[in-house]
């Protein structure tokens, strides 16, 4: 039986592009894909990607799942909030993929409007680590 989950771990450079990347669509809402593994109890994300043929709007993003890649190392998604809600919504809740759902809120300006939600809707404590190079492909 596999243990519950207790964090997700991600690089600090990487939380501050996608940051970056939100704060640079807002007033629409941007959808990312996360990729990595689990290391125990632990979601080590080591890249964020941009889908394709995704469509922001101001108050939604979605993704055409037949365009998504079909991996085990895609282990959840993240979307911004630009109303600067830092949880999910039932819509959120409803559309979950994944281990992990990931949310930046506006102002998008530091580490405090990121959170990180399991399919419960519980939130997930984020750790930053600095232990291998990942990469913010759009």
């Amino acid at each position: 039986m596999k243990k519950p989950l207790r964090g997700v771990s991600m690089d600090e450079e990487l939380v501050f592009q996608v940051l970056e990347y939100a704060r640079g669509q807002y007033p629409r809402e941007i959808m990312l894909l996360l990729r990595g593994d689990r290391d125990g109890e632990f979601l080590r994300i080591k890249e964020v990607l941009s889908p394709p043929l995704q469509y922001n709007g101001r108050d939604f993003a979605s993704v055409n799942v037949f365009y998504t890649p079909f991996t085990p190392s895609i282990i959840g998604t993240m979307h911004s909030h630009p109303s600067g809600v830092l949880k999910p919504s039932l819509q959120d809740l409803l559309s979950f993929m994944g281990k992990v759902m990931g949310i930046a809120a506006y102002p998008f300006e530091g580490k405090e409007h990121v959170a990180f939600f399991n399919r419960d809707g519980c939130e997930v404590p984020l750790f930053y680590s600095r232990t291998q190079p990942f990469a913010f492909l759009k």
